[in-house]
Parts: C-alpha cells; sequence; structure tokens
C-alpha cells in the first residue's frame, strides 16, 4: 500500500509484506533528490527559521520512522510483526550514514537507481495500473534498451566530483 494517510498530516510513503514469506514485512520512505548538494546526512540541517531540511537520518528516523502516529498506524496493518526499515535515496554525503542508519536506528538504505535497475532486468507483465509499474514497465522494453537509456552511476559521479574539486583547487593555486 502507498501514501497511507495518518493523524497530525503524517503519511507513510509504502508499506509491504513479502507474498513468498508472509513473515517479510516493510515500511519504506523515499527522498530523492538529484542535486550535488542533496544527500542524505547523518544530522538534519535547519534554514534560518529553524524548518528541517528534511535530509539528516536524524529527522528520518525521529517523523518517518518512529513517530508514534506512524507507528501507530502500523500496528493497524503489521500488528506486533516485526518488519524491515527501508529509506530509499538517491545519494548520501558518507559511508558513515550508511553504518549509523543501520546501526543506530535499524534503517536500511538502498538507492533508486538500483532498485530501478534491478526491477528493468525482471521480467514485467503489462498494462499495470501503478504509475511507477508502468514507468518501469516502459523503460524495460527492449526497444528503449539499445537507445543508452542509462542510470546514473553514483560512484563515478563522486570520483568525478572528487577530480573536478581537485582541478579547482590546483587552478586557484596556480592563479596566486
Amino acid at each position: 500500500m502507498t501514501n497511507i494517510r495518518c493523524r497530525g498530516n503524517k503519511e507513510i510513503d509504502l508499506l509491504a509484506v513479502n507474498p513468498m514469506k508472509a513473515d517479510e514485512k516493510y515500511h519504506v520512505e523515499s527522498r530523492i533528490g538529484t542535486s550535488p548538494s542533496f544527500k542524505i546526512r547523518e544530522k538534519d540541517t535547519h534554514t534560518s527559521k529553524g524548518i528541517p531540511h528534511k535530509i539528516g537520518l536524524d529527522y528520518f528516523h525521529k517523523e518517518k520512522f518512529e513517530h508514534p502516529v506512524v507507528k501507530a498506524k502500523i500496528h493497524e496493518f503489521f500488528g506486533d510483526s516485526k518488519y524491515h526499515k527501508w529509506l530509499v535515496v538517491w545519494n548520501v554525503q558518507n559511508d558513515n550514514v550508511l553504518r549509523k542508519a543501520y546501526l543506530e536506528y535499524g534503517i536500511e538504505i538502498y538507492w533508486i537507481h538500483e532498485l530501478i535497475s534491478n526491477l528493468r532486468q525482471q521480467k514485467l507483465t503489462s498494462g499495470s495500473r501503478d504509475i511507477v509499474m508502468r514507468m518501469i514497465e516502459f523503460f524495460g522494453k527492449k526497444e528503449l534498451m539499445t537507445q543508452e537509456v542509462r542510470i546514473i552511476d553514483l560512484r563515478n559521479n563522486a570520483v568525478r566530483e572528487a577530480k573536478e574539486k581537485e582541478e579547482k583547487r590546483e587552478f586557484t593555486v596556480k592563479l596566486s
């Protein structure tokens, strides 16, 4: 189930049950932003007016996974069953975010581009009523696979960013 409304303007992005294993349940939240400055970090940052940017693990833990209203709604569907907490993102600030998410908060982080890539490789039925599945079906079409449809490799992107930073630093040093 997607977009589950809760009291107090709270919302759960996705609750899922693995049909092959009834004991596998998931609470999934997502925060996708492709800007290089939009990376999930350990601690949330705030605007000058004190409004959170909603990109810190502490924010997700407190407001999305452990908020009492959210937990009450999950209990309606899952009862006292254990469930996985997934956070789907575009990128993270560093590897410490991954470790802290799992070890401190029990949150597993997944990259959206990898999930889409995995789904594209699986045999999908056509004509899904779900808009996300229709988009994945569209990108899974064999005709499109020959058009170099590319999902950004974040590791290469990070290397490129580091090289650009180094080049700018060298350029600045040469000028002075």
